[in-house]
């Protein structure tokens, strides 16, 4: 299976979503490592940006079906 980013806009848009949902999420984990503020429910927060990415880019999870 070769993962690249689809074709269909609304699948795009949740890959574009979720890319940005892990960057934010990275560097505000870094934020919060830096100034010692504790992050209770880290990974809990993880999921809905891995969720969107996996919804752009999984056949079967995505919304608008991709034509090859």
């Amino acid at each position: 299976m070769k993962l690249q980013l689809p074709k269909r806009w609304f699948n795009r848009l949740l890959c574009y979503a979720g890319c940005f949902g892990l960057v934010f999420h990275g560097t505000a984990a870094l934020h919060a490592w830096w100034h010692n503020i504790p992050l209770e429910y880290f990974w809990w927060m993880l999921l809905a940006p891995l969720l969107c990415l996996l919804s752009g880019l999984w056949p079967a999870l995505q919304i608008q079906k991709e034509h090859n």
